[in-house]
């Protein structure tokens, strides 16, 4: 069966818009002809792809399927392309990212300087603030929605290559203002008296596991719940309470986080560089991944004893 790569990312804009006028609009097609599209490739395909309404279009169950297997052949012949153009070659075209990680300020902050030694390569950054959707990013990265991630995890997936970024080191911390007003803890029993922020989802056993455990997983009641680490960085900042929060030189240099318990153990959490194996050997995979690695020093802490987790 031969397909019109042109129609195929046509029922891509129509999916996504949910509206013929305004697919046709944003494709510079009109109206009939993008219609009359749609309806030959649904005969082509032998699928019922939409159910029309009042408002609209929405996609049938199949169509959702068919969606979903365009996104994957468009999208990894976009990055087979973009491989086949690049190699030897000096990094260029678009890379795009996806990170939940307080990294996502970190890259914006030093991202001038990269676009300066490869200004032919634009970059796109989506934060999904939720890390730990692992299966959501490891589909980004299949269907070639995403060239790479950074995940807490361990992919057991042989089309998945992960490479050692950073041993982000957790610690409890609180702003100073916050110990002014509440006095500084010396016990986890302390906390009791405190506000406490915890991480929620799926990794908060992991995460929280220097403020939460079998002593105190009845004691202590969150002030605040929170599913990301740039969020828990913000509140612990503004004085929202005690929490635990990866070491960065930034922020201690500046005085604006205090390590609450600095004879604690360290609570090491490894992150991996995450892509799918057709990109290997990719430029503007390996230069960002240079890219990262240079920015991703501040959060390296000089070594006290640590307590390895479990991968994420």
């Amino acid at each position: 069966m031969d397909f019109d790569l042109n129609h195929l990312r046509a029922f891509m804009v129509v999916a996504r818009k949910g509206n013929i006028s305004e697919a046709a609009r944003e494709l510079g097609a009109t109206q009939p002809n993008l219609g009359r599209q749609m309806t030959a490739l649904s005969r082509q395909v032998g699928i019922e792809l939409f159910i029309r309404h009042s408002r609209g279009i929405d996609l049938t169950r199949q169509g959702k399927e068919f969606l979903d297997l365009c996104q994957n052949i468009v999208g990894r012949l976009a990055q087979g392309t973009d491989i086949i153009r690049e190699k030897d070659a000096e990094p260029q075209g678009s890379f795009n990212f996806v990170t939940g990680l307080g990294l996502t300020e970190s890259i914006l902050e030093n991202i001038g300087l990269f676009s300066e030694r490869f200004p032919k390569l634009s970059f796109t950054c989506t934060s999904n603030f939720n890390i730990y959707q692992l299966i959501i990013n490891s589909y980004q990265l299949h269907i070639g929605e995403a060239d790479a991630t950074v995940l807490p995890e361990v992919i057991f997936d042989a089309d998945f290559i992960q490479r050692p970024l950073i041993d982000t080191v957790m610690r409890v911390y609180a702003s100073p203002h916050y110990l002014q007003s509440y006095s500084m803890p010396k016990t986890l029993e302390d906390l009791q008296s405190h506000r406490i922020i915890l991480y929620q989802g799926e990794k908060q056993e992991v995460l929280n596991k220097q403020i939460i455990n079998e002593s105190t997983k009845n004691l202590l009641r969150p002030f605040i719940k929170l599913l990301s680490g740039p969020a828990m960085r913000i509140a612990l900042i503004n004085g929202a309470g005690i929490g635990c929060y990866a070491y960065n030189k930034e922020i201690m240099d500046k005085g604006l986080l205090v390590d609450v318990f600095p004879d604690m153990p360290d609570n090491i959490i490894s992150y991996y560089y995450t892509y799918h194996k057709r990109l290997e050997g990719s430029p503007k995979i390996e230069v960002f991944y240079e890219f990262l690695k240079e920015i991703s020093k501040v959060w390296e802490r000089p070594g006290k004893e640590a307590v390895p987790s479990k991968s994420l």
